[in-house]
C-alpha cells in the first residue's frame, strides 16, 4: 500500500503530515500528487471529502521558492468559506516552511488584504471576484504565478464566474502548471480545460470512494411536533464532540438555534440570511472548536470541511439522496469514523428506503449507546461494560498500583480504587495469528486543549484497558488530539475498553488511525 512517504514529498512537508497523523493517501492524493510533482497539468474529478486540498496543496507547497517574494501560486475558489478552509489547510501543511499564504475574499476589508499582499505572499487563495478587484487596483500581480489551481470549478460555473476565471488565467504566465478540480465536468468546464491546460492528466474518483462507508448511519422516526424535544434528548445521549444539524430552510435554522440556546446548549446557526461577516465568524468559531453545535442549511454549509465533526444530524430529511451523501460526508473525515442520524416523520418513513437503495447503504433505527452495546458481538461484552463503568468511576484519580503480568500472560489489575478489586484475564501477547507490525497507532480525539497530558493517557491504557506497560509505546499529545502507539495485539483491546469512556470529565473517542 502506498504511503505519503512514498510520494516524494520534501522532509519539511512530510514532518507536518507525520505530526497530523497522515499516513495513507486517499485515492485522489495517491494519483494527483505524483502527477503534479512531475510537472503535469491535472484534471481531478472528485467529490467533496476525498482529500482534494492536500492533493493539490502539497505539490504546490513543494513547488515554491521561499526566497522569491513574488506571488508564485494562486488557488481560485468559488466561495469565501472554501477560501478560508483551503488557506487554513495549506498553512497547516506549511508548518515547517518559510512560506506566506494570504487569503483574499469579499465581505472583508480590502485595505487589510492589500496590506497583507504588500507585506509579501508566496501563495494567494482567493475568491474570483475579490481577485479581480485586487488585480484591477494593481495590488495583485500574477506575472510570476506559475502554479494555478481551480478548486470546485463546477461551482464557479454555477455562480457565473467562468468568464472572470478565464481573464485571470490569461494574466498568468503561459508556461504555468494548472490543476483543475471539479465534482462534475459539464461542457463549459471541459471547454475551459481544453483552452487553458496543456495535455492534462485526468484523474476520476467515483463517488463510491466517499467516506459514507466510514459513517455509522441511523434514523429516528418521530412526529413533527416532537422533533425538537427528541433532538435534545438525542444530543444528551450521544454527547457529540462537534455536530452539524441540517435544516431545510433558513427560518428553520434560526428557530432551532433559538430553541437549543434556550435549553442551554452551545450552538450557532449558519444560513444565507446572515451577513457574510457573521457567517465567516460562525464558521471560524466552529472550526476552532469554540462552538460545539452548528445548525446549518445546505447552501451555507457547502464546502464546509471540519476534520473533527463526530456527528451529522439531518433534522429535516434531505430532498435527494445526493444531498444526503453530501451532508453526511461532513463527518467521518480523514479516515476516521463518524455518525449520521436522520429524523423522519411517520409519513416520510419511505424516504429512508429510497436513500438506502440509491446510496447502496444500510440505515438502521437509532439506538442509545447502551442498546448498541447490547447488540454488539458477544465476546467480552459484559467485561467491557464493567470496565467502562470502572474507568468512569476512577477517571479523576491518579494511578494507584501498577499492572502485573502473571507468568502465563494473564494480566491482573488490583486496587483500582479503595473499594474495588477487579481481576481480568486477557490473552497472552502474541496469541493472535497473522503478520505483525511493530506498533499500531491509535487516534484519540482529546489533547492539550481538553487538559489531557501524556500520563493521563498512559494511565487510561494501563488501568482502563489493562494494557501491560511494555505494550504502550509512543504517546504524543497535540493541541486538539493525541496519538498513542501500542503493541499490535493490544490495539483492539484498547479501543474496546476505552472508546466512549471519560477521561478528566471529557468523553474520549479512540480508534485505530487509518490515515
Amino acid at each position: 500500500m502506498t504511503t505519503f512517504k512514498d510520494l516524494g514529498l520534501s522532509p519539511d512537508i512530510q514532518q507536518a503530515l507525520d505530526e497530523l497523523g497522515y499516513e495513507d493517501p486517499t485515492p485522489i492524493q495517491e494519483q494527483a500528487i505524483p502527477a503534479l510533482l512531475g510537472g503535469h497539468d491535472v484534471i481531478g474529478q472528485a467529490q467533496t471529502g476525498t482529500g482534494k486540498t492536500a492533493a493539490f496543496g502539497l505539490p504546490l507547497l513543494q513547488y515554491l521558492d521561499p526566497a522569491n517574494e513574488e506571488v508564485q501560486a494562486i488557488v481560485m475558489t468559488p466561495t469565501r468559506e472554501l477560501c478560508i478552509q483551503v488557506t487554513q489547510a495549506l498553512r497547516t501543511y506549511a508548518e515547517h516552511l518559510d512560506i506566506e499564504i494570504v487569503a483574499v475574499f469579499g465581505g472583508a476589508p480590502i485595505r487589510s488584504q492589500q496590506s497583507q499582499l504588500r507585506s509579501g505572499a508566496h501563495v494567494v487563495v482567493a475568491t474570483v471576484g475579490r481577485m479581480m478587484d485586487l488585480m484591477s487596483r494593481r495590488s495583485l500581480v500574477l506575472t510570476s504565478a506559475r502554479y494555478v489551481v481551480l478548486d470546485e470549478a463546477d461551482e464557479m460555473l454555477d455562480l457565473g464566474f467562468i468568464e472572470d476565471v478565464e481573464k485571470i488565467l490569461r494574466m498568468c504566465p503561459s508556461g504555468r502548471q494548472t490543476a483543475l478540480f471539479s465534482a462534475t465536468m459539464p461542457p463549459p468546464i471541459q471547454k475551459l480545460a481544453e483552452g487553458y491546460m496543456y495535455d492534462p492528466t485526468t484523474i476520476s474518483i467515483t463517488p463510491k470512494t466517499l467516506t459514507v462507508d466510514a459513517i455509522s448511519q441511523a434514523f429516528v422516526e418521530v412526529p413533527a411536533k416532537e422533533k425538537a424535544a427528541r433532538l435534545i434528548e438525542l444530543l444528551k445521549t450521544e454527547e457529540p464532540e462537534q455536530a452539524i444539524i441540517f435544516t431545510r430552510t433558513k427560518i428553520g435554522a434560526s428557530k432551532l438555534e433559538r430553541l437549543l440556546k434556550d435549553k442551554g446548549l452551545d450552538v450557532k446557526a449558519l444560513h444565507g440570511d446572515l451577513s457574510q461577516g457573521v457567517r465567516d465568524g460562525v464558521m471560524i468559531a466552529f472550526k476552532d472548536h469554540r462552538v460545539r453545535l452548528l445548525v446549518a442549511t445546505d447552501i451555507a454549509a457547502r464546502g464546509l470541511d471540519i476534520e473533527h465533526v463526530t456527528h451529522v444530524i439531518n433534522y429535516d430529511v434531505p430532498n435527494s439522496s445526493e444531498t444526503y451523501v453530501h451532508r453526511i460526508g461532513r463527518t467521518g473525515r480523514v479516515g476516521r469514523t463518524g455518525r449520521a442520524i436522520t429524523f423522519v416523520t411517520p409519513d416520510q418513513r419511505d424516504e429512508i428506503g429510497r436513500i438506502e437503495r440509491d446510496v447502496k447503504t444500510s440505515i438502521g433505527e437509532w439506538e442509545t449507546p447502551e442498546e448498541r452495546l447490547e447488540h454488539a458481538p458477544p465476546p467480552r461484552r459484559r467485561e467491557r461494560s464493567e470496565r467502562r463503568r470502572e474507568v468512569e468511576k476512577v477517571e479523576q484519580a491518579a494511578p494507584v498500583a501498577p499492572v502485573e503480568t502473571s507468568g502465563n500472560g494473564a494480566v491482573a489489575e488490583t486496587d483500582v480504587d479503595a473499594d474495588a478489586e477487579v481481576e481480568i484475564e486477557v490473552e497472552a501477547p502474541g496469541a493472535e495469528d497473522g503478520p505483525k507490525r511493530d506498533t499500531v497507532k491509535l487516534f484519540v480525539n482529546r489533547g492539550e486543549r481538553s487538559g489531557i497530558e501524556e500520563e493521563d493517557l498512559r494511565w487510561a491504557l494501563r488501568e482502563g484497558a489493562v494494557l501491560p506497560e511494555e505494550a504502550i509505546h509512543d504517546v504524543r499529545v497535540l493541541h486538539r488530539f493525541s496519538f498513542v502507539e501500542v503493541a499490535p495485539d493490544q490495539a483492539e483491546r484498547a479501543v474496546e475498553f476505552l472508546d466512549g469512556t471519560k477521561l478528566k470529565g471529557k468523553e474520549i473517542r479512540l480508534e485505530i488511525a487509518k490515515s
